[in-house]
């Protein structure tokens, strides 16, 4: 059998696929900003301050890599919305790979939306006392995050919606 007509095809296969990563924008400029805001429920800048979720052993580990991704931010100003607290803490579970990186320590312009009304919320945890009954399963993250509803918003967001603090881009939000 020839090797030739079956590396063509799948070279034809390769080049046709459709990548599924993540592309934010073409251009960063007082537009973009503008849609970001009219977007979100929620616009502040503060600092990644420690990993949060029930994984201790994981939170332990990423927050002396210096990095997170589902992590507590202390908040020192709002742009747009009404956070009860000081705190919040920033979920990307549902963003795969188009979730953000967090340096730990560092300042972030945040675009983000409220966790309960945009991710069925209410069906969630009915869906996830089902699936505790079948599998036995202690604790979820999403049980974890119901166990903080109070204490802490829980805002999510992901790569192409929070931004390093730097002069230039909050001159955008002006």
């Amino acid at each position: 059998m020839k090797k030739t007509p079956f590396l063509i095809l799948i070279l034809i296969f390769l080049i046709i696929q459709k990548g599924y990563s993540c592309i934010c924008w073409e251009k960063i400029d007082s537009e973009l900003f503008k849609g970001l805001i009219e977007r979100s429920d929620f616009v502040f800048v503060g600092e990644a301050v420690r990993n949060v979720g029930f994984h201790n052993q994981r939170n332990n580990q990423l927050d002396q890599e210096g990095i997170g991704y589902n992590v507590l931010f202390k908040v020192d100003s709002v742009i747009k919305g009404k956070l009860k607290s000081q705190e919040v803490i920033i979920d990307q579970d549902n963003d795969g790979s188009c979730a953000q990186t967090f340096k730990i320590g560092k300042k972030y312009i945040v675009f983000g939306i409220d966790y309960k009304k945009h991710w069925r919320y209410e069906e969630t945890i009915k869906e996830e006392m089902e699936y505790k009954k079948e599998s036995y399963e202690d604790l979820t993250q999403f049980d974890f995050y119901t166990s903080l509803k109070n204490e802490y918003p829980i805002i999510n967001t992901n790569y192409c919606s929070s931004f390093l603090k730097k002069k230039h881009i909050l001159e955008f939000l002006k």
